[in-house]
């Protein structure tokens, strides 16, 4: 249902987060008339993005602003909520776009997984070449997405989860409030008086998210208060191991990619498995596609690198399929390409 709450917070909270969000907004070093985008889902956490957003733009008018929400339909009353949104943007004299946007299914894709992947890539299509994209995420999602990586068996960059700034081509894609709690939000979108929506679904502990979100990390925390903090710390870590790794295959890797993102892999034949995977892992990162299990890279390294020519391996993940080709010079190509 949408919701239009009584203020419980304070001025001081909402003043401050404010001031949270205004100074890592101009950390950026913004361009005269640079695009700033809300990305709305409708929750607690995207409206109050629109809300510091909206008032960043009264302090800041010399910058564009737009807000955009995708609808994948998920919810039977989406396109109820989606009114609700544009009504409320409407209300502030806020640009917006909003759109409706199927997600390809499959037996062996994930719903959520497609529609944030398909997500992504319409907000990048919409937003202008040096956007500022800003997501709602907050330390309660981090410390979920954290916990779903450990149970995924993921290593570094994984359990890194999510960056607090991250680029795609010269799009910015900022989530300036991943070390605020939920009831901070909250707080402040209760004082400011907000438009949400509260999704019935985020109660349903069948999905795995939920399940950590309501039953197990409120456990972990009142037995160990500090629990959410050393997880924050363990992804901050996670990070700097996985930019460090990225920097050293950088100037290893990118010599054997060609210009269409096709990876040459002879010179790998004699390297050892662990450097194959993290060269593997690398390159797909480079193409900007989700990365496969580890059993799936597995699959990927020893197919490709270590089959005779004459065969035509192609491994299939999500949306996404690698396969090999043989170069004038007979060295071995991957290609990325599109599942069929």
């Amino acid at each position: 249902m949408a919701t239009v709450n009584k203020p419980v917070g304070s001025h001081d909270t909402s003043d401050s987060l404010y001031a949270l969000f205004k100074k890592r907004l101009l950390t950026l070093q913004l361009a005269e008339q640079q695009q700033l985008i809300a990305c709305l889902g409708g929750g607690a956490d995207s409206q109050t993005i629109l809300d510091l957003l909206d008032r960043f733009r009264h302090d800041f008018p010399h910058y564009r602003y737009l807000a955009i929400h995708l609808d994948h339909a998920f919810h039977p009353n989406s396109d109820e909520w989606a009114q609700g949104l544009v009504a409320d943007c409407q209300r502030r004299d806020f640009p917006m776009l909003c759109e409706t946007l199927p997600v390809k299914t499959g037996a062996r894709i994930s719903k959520e997984a497609a529609g944030r992947e398909a997500r992504y890539q319409r907000l990048s299509e919409l937003g202008e070449s040096n956007a500022v994209f800003l997501l709602g995420q907050h330390r309660n999602d981090q410390i979920e997405t954290f916990l779903l990586q450990l149970k995924r068996g993921a290593g570094p960059k994984g359990l890194a989860a999510m960056a607090p700034l991250s680029l795609r081509n010269q799009q910015q894609w900022l989530r300036p409030l991943l070390d605020v709690s939920k009831q901070t939000i909250y707080d402040y979108a209760h004082a400011r008086q907000l438009f949400w929506i509260e999704d019935d679904t985020n109660y349903d502990t069948a999905i795995e998210r939920n399940f950590l979100r309501h039953d197990i990390i409120p456990k972990l925390e009142q037995r160990w208060p500090h629990f959410g903090d050393a997880v924050l710390r363990s992804a901050q870590l996670c990070a700097e191991t996985q930019g460090l790794l990225e920097q050293l295959l950088s100037d290893r890797v990118s010599p054997h990619i060609n210009a269409d993102g096709a990876l040459a892999t002879r010179w790998l034949a004699a390297t050892s498995p662990d450097l194959q995977r993290g060269v593997l892992r690398y390159w797909l990162q480079s193409q900007q596609v989700p990365l496969p299990s580890y059993a799936q890279l597995e699959q990927l390294r020893t197919q490709m690198l270590h089959t005779t020519n004459d065969t035509q391996p192609q491994v299939c993940w999500a949306q996404y399929c690698v396969v090999r080709e043989v170069a004038d010079n007979k060295d071995r190509l991957l290609r990325l390409i599109s599942r069929p």
